[in-house]
């Protein structure tokens, strides 16, 4: 029993002595992160919308006689140019009207030549005593009725010789026939639509911008245009109007906007989103938007002070370009978190990391075998 004893007292100094040389445990190295110094960088005030790319011009163009139609000369996607006839219509019933019309203006011409001799010799025969005054009246005024009948039967024959005239159909203006709506031999009344007619020499858009952002913009101002159809590639443009009065439907500020597209990579009817420049540039606090993030209802960013990550609420404005405007919270001069924000810990240390080297170690790790 001693011998055992002395065994057990042996094991457990033994172990004491192991349990006090083993070390202490270190503390985990503090997560990575990419920082930015805040710097005053120059901005330009923006505000955005989408729309629809619209021609210059664009027209309905619609009969305004009735007829059958002999000819049509144009497809859909053909140039045409002003005044070009496009299509005809079967003249026969215009051209019988405006004959029937002539024949009117003679009639009327005759006798209105027949009232005025019979007015000259009635004055001839009042003043000899042939005849008494009275007659000299009724001569006068049959003389006017017969001036009246004849511009009546005139602007009958006027109005005769545009039905002819409006049986052939011309281009109002340079563009592309859209869609051709009629076929040869159909009969088409007054109103009803032949063709659509577009000027695509010159695109423009109808833009609503929202009027806290957008109430100062002036003609002339610079515009950016991506087009949802051409990914990658941006266009520009200009504003030509502003609208005087606010969109009482949607409460945004109607701006017309003619569009550069010296290429024709554009079409008509594409969606497209445009940046309208609102004002001169100005100089703000810019943070990237991967540096921002939520908590509790408000925006936040960890502002780096000796190594240590604070979380601060901040405000911030319009986005851009993939960085946000900082409005209040933050100062020129102070460094924040701009990446990585998903691993840090507010009041806790971070590693800064350039981001130079972080893109070199990713290179050499992507080309390790």
């Amino acid at each position: 029993m001693m011998q055992f004893g002395w065994h057990l007292t042996l094991a457990f100094a033994l172990g004491a002595g192991c349990a006090a040389e083993a070390p202490a445990a270190s503390e985990p190295p503090p997560p990575p992160v990419h920082a930015k110094t805040l710097e005053p960088e120059p901005m330009t005030p923006t505000s955005t919308s989408t729309a629809e790319v619209l021609a210059n011009r664009q027209s309905d163009i619609r009969s305004e006689t009735s007829g059958r139609v002999v000819a049509v000369y144009v497809e859909a996607g053909d140039r045409v140019d002003v005044g070009e006839v496009l299509l005809r219509l079967d003249v026969g019933r215009p051209a019988s009207a405006v004959q029937a019309a002539q024949a009117a203006v003679a009639q009327s011409d005759a006798r209105l030549h027949q009232a005025e001799r019979e007015r000259d010799r009635t004055e001839r025969l009042v003043q000899t005593g042939g005849l008494p005054e009275q007659r000299l009246d009724d001569a006068r005024d049959a003389v006017r009725m017969a001036s009246a009948a004849r511009d009546a039967a005139r602007a009958e024959a006027r109005l005769a010789r545009r039905g002819l005239t409006e049986a052939v159909v011309r281009a109002p203006f340079e563009g592309t026939v859209v869609e051709r709506a009629i076929e040869i031999g159909e009969w088409v009344a007054p109103g009803s639509p032949l063709l659509t007619l577009a000027d695509t020499s010159l695109l423009k858009a109808r833009v609503l911008l929202d009027p806290r952002e957008a109430l100062d913009v002036t003609v002339g101002s610079k515009v950016e245009v991506s087009v949802f159809a051409r990914p990658g590639e941006t266009f520009r443009g200009r504003v030509v109007r502003v609208g005087e009065v606010i969109n009482p439907r949607t409460r945004r500020l109607p701006v017309e906007i003619e569009i550069d597209d010296p290429t024709t990579r554009l079409r008509p009817g594409l969606v497209a989103r445009f940046t309208v420049e609102t004002g001169d540039p100005k100089l703000v606090l810019r943070v990237p938007l991967e540096g921002v993030f939520e908590r509790f209802g408000r925006q936040h960013v960890y502002v780096i002070e000796d190594g240590i990550a604070h979380r601060r609420t901040v405000s911030i404005g319009a986005g851009r370009g993939g960085f946000a405007e900082i409005e209040a919270g933050l100062n020129v001069g102070e460094t924040v978190v701009t990446k990585g924000v998903a691993r840090v810990v507010d009041a806790s240390k971070v590693l800064v990391v350039p981001l130079e080297a972080a893109t070199a170690s990713s290179a050499e790790q992507a080309e390790e075998p």
